[in-house]
């Protein structure tokens, strides 16, 4: 998960992405203005996006690109960083709830890396940010309607974990950790059967998991007066 400090404020440049097509891959300049354009059809089969997404780097280097996104969705608006690699991308929101992590890494085997050769976005790059933009968005809606249901997911994992002489304690399990990455892949594939969802990252729908409820424990909890 990247940290705050590593995603501190520089000078920007902004990028907005519509419908259409990418017709070149984001240029390394250090000022600029330009507008690309995305095919939103083959992405839209739930969610559906009216308004443009902005992409503002920060900074842009051969083998690391920071910045932020802004879009709405549902008359909400979204905010969140991203830090990409040639390898991997890795974005965090910040509003209207903080700590939904998504993240996509290279296929092993494929020869289009992230971000291009002199810095800046690659159009796989731009592509994939995307594909974690539906993860957080999915999850949103999940965290919106159902808060019970992920809880109830959560605790069921734990409980397996319990069963099996596993310590575990909730809400404080390291992804990165043995058994923080059995628990991602059980969240995971539980997640897609359910929810008919399949995420990018099972290390980042973790990350989210835990943050929702460490951030955001009142959302978790049933309204008993109203039943």
């Amino acid at each position: 998960m990247p940290s705050s400090r590593s995603l501190k404020w520089l000078p920007t440049e902004r990028v907005e992405l519509r419908g259409g097509k990418i017709d070149e891959d984001l240029p390394s300049k250090t000022t600029r203005n330009f507008l690309y354009h995305f095919s939103w059809s083959d992405l839209l089969n739930e969610i559906k996006i009216n308004h443009a997404m902005q992409l503002f780097i920060d900074s842009s280097l051969s083998l690391e690109v920071k910045g932020k996104l802004q879009l709405t969705y549902l008359n909400e608006k979204f905010e969140g960083r991203f830090i990409a690699t040639p390898d991997l991308i890795k974005l965090k929101t910040i509003h209207p709830f903080q700590g939904m992590v998504a993240a996509v890494a290279l296929e092993p085997g494929c020869l289009t890396p992230f971000l291009q050769s002199k810095g800046g976005l690659s159009a796989s790059g731009q592509q994939h940010i995307y594909f974690l933009v539906f993860d957080i968005f999915h999850l949103y809606n999940l965290f919106r309607l159902k808060p019970q249901a992920l809880l109830a997911l959560y605790q069921e994992a734990i409980t397996i974990l319990k069963e099996k002489e596993v310590s575990a304690e909730f809400g404080k399990i390291d992804p990165r950790s043995e058994i923080g990455i059995t628990l991602a892949s059980w969240l995971h594939l539980q997640v897609k059967q359910r929810f008919k969802h399949s995420y990018c990252s099972p290390k980042g729908l973790l990350y989210s998991f835990q943050n929702l409820l460490k951030l955001y424990p009142t959302y978790f909890i049933v309204d008993t007066a109203s039943n």
